[in-house]
């Protein structure tokens, strides 16, 4: 992280409007928001390794849930095939 964020009004034309919206997706990017909540309370570092588990967990069962749908032929195929099987 730089520590810096900065919106200039040559960037935006000078609309005000659109320089928010630059400097929020600006600090989403960074992750400073993220940063200052999970800064708010003290997590133990148990609770956090338990939290990034499931958090590893969801994305693979996810990918995997994914990669089945990919796998897995199509119904109108399988049928089409069956009537010609007959």
């Amino acid at each position: 992280m730089s520590g810096v964020i900065t919106v200039t009004a040559e960037e935006c034309a000078g609309n005000p409007d659109k320089m928010v919206r630059r400097f929020t997706k600006k600090v989403k990017n960074e992750g400073l928001l993220e940063e200052f909540r999970d800064r708010l309370h003290f997590t133990k570092p148990s609770d956090k390794k338990r939290v990034a588990k499931q958090k590893t967990k969801r994305m693979i069962e996810k990918a995997n849930k994914k990669m089945e749908e990919l796998l897995k032929p199509r119904d109108r195929r399988l049928k089409r095939s069956l009537n010609r099987r007959q």
